[in-house]
């Protein structure tokens, strides 16, 4: 559950997804189980730049204006615009690959010089190109998934999105629960599986009770993220094992975080300190922790997101904002208090995310083998790797799948 109460006013607050886009029917989605949406709000805060590597403040930084940051959006949207139905809901349009649009595979930098959108940087990194770590060292592709034209649509305007009025994203997946009943195994883990074109054995067991259960499918449908650690108990071959090898990923944790130091009604962002003076092709890369937000005016909460390579554990993530916060404090960026550190109030691990391969990869098919494996030992996949981050283009991604899955 991505969600902190605050305990001062009962009032939720959902630190991981914080808004849904309408795509698809996503809003109906919400419907059919009764629960009510709107335009969520967002805190309109200040903003203090500094490096949270060295404690340097970025003194002469400023963000682009609004109309030029518009500007470079609206021209950034109509590229991607042009590559969208190849990338979502998901890959079935995607070109051969000798055929991969040339866009997709440019390093991003040279993508922004191409098409003159260097004001649209800030807003991309800061919203959620921060994914893929610096984007401007990776290729298009990964980071036009992470934003992509629906997210630029939304932030011009030409797209809405909602939240769940109550400001608890939880009120859908708990409205889900009771629908499904006694139809899910919950608190429950594969242990093991045989995967044929016959169908499927699964054994699963409860990590509470120790219950085993086995299951005979006709066909398995899988949505973890596609890591050995994961899949372990799904009985992959050697196809199987190295098709999903090549994927570089993502660890990404959220937290709701309080110390008296952090200012009031402030977002303090992390920017290396050679992007001062306006700099706007300067981001940091993994591992790092990406801003200091307060979850709405005059809160003494704040939401962090600590982004890293896969080999960053949560410990280590919590222990990397601890050592910028005192960097900061240090430095005098921000002023010292009673409190020692940051206060830990809620935390989560996102796991693996922001599945991509490199150029090479790209160009040697693998769009095309990872589209081969669906419905190969009975076996279908949904989830990031197959299309996206997004939920709601998920879900869609979904209502494309499943009729295809029943099909055969």
């Amino acid at each position: 559950m991505l969600y902190y109460t605050d305990p001062d006013n009962a009032k939720p607050y959902d630190f991981g997804v914080m808004v849904f886009t309408d795509y698809g029917n996503a809003s109906g989605f919400f419907e059919r189980f009764n629960i009510p949406v709107s335009t969520k709000e967002m805190p309109s805060l200040n903003y203090l730049y500094a490096d949270f590597k060295t404690g340097q403040h970025l003194s002469n930084y400023t963000s682009p204006s609004w109309d030029e940051q518009l500007a470079a959006l609206e021209a950034y949207v109509s590229v991607a615009e042009k590559y969208e139905e190849l990338i979502v809901p998901g890959y079935w349009n995607f070109p051969d690959a000798s055929e991969i649009p040339e866009d997709l595979l440019l390093n991003f930098g040279d993508f922004v010089e191409k098409y003159n959108i260097t004001d649209a940087l800030p807003i991309i990194f800061s919203t959620t190109g921060l994914g893929v770590g610096n984007p401007l060292d990776k290729i298009t592709l990964p980071v036009m998934q992470d934003f992509g034209a629906q997210m630029g649509r939304l932030l011009t305007g030409a797209q809405t999105s909602f939240a769940p009025s109550s400001g608890r994203n939880q009120d859908l997946y708990d409205a889900i629960a009771r629908f499904l009943g006694d139809k899910v195994y919950c608190n429950t883990r594969a242990i093991s599986s045989t995967r044929s074109e016959d169908g499927v054995i699964v054994t699963v067991r409860n990590v509470l009770s120790g219950q085993e259960t086995v299951v005979n499918a006709k066909k398995l449908l899988i949505a973890v993220e596609p890591v050995a650690k994961k899949l372990a108990a799904f009985d992959l071959d050697e196809h199987e094992e190295h098709l999903f090898s090549k994927f570089q990923f993502t660890r990404e944790y959220t937290a709701i975080v309080s110390n008296p130091s952090l200012p009031t009604n402030y977002s303090v962002t992390n920017l290396p300190y050679a992007a001062n003076d306006n700099n706007y092709k300067t981001y940091p890369d993994f591992n790092f922790t990406s801003s200091f937000d307060a979850v709405h005016y005059d809160s003494d909460l704040y939401r962090i997101d600590v982004i890293g390579d896969e080999n960053l554990g949560p410990q280590e993530a919590k222990a990397l904002a601890q050592q910028n916060f005192k960097t900061l404090v240090e430095s005098g960026v921000l002023p010292a208090s009673n409190q020692t550190g940051l206060k830990f109030e809620a935390f989560s691990d996102h796991g693996p995310m922001h599945d991509r391969v490199s150029v090479e990869e790209l160009k040697a098919g693998f769009i095309q083998d990872l589209l081969g494996l669906q419905g190969l030992r009975s076996t279908w996949y949904t989830g990031a790797a197959f299309s996206s981050n997004y939920q709601t283009i998920l879900w869609q991604y979904n209502e494309v799948l499943l009729p295809q899955l029943l099909a055969t």
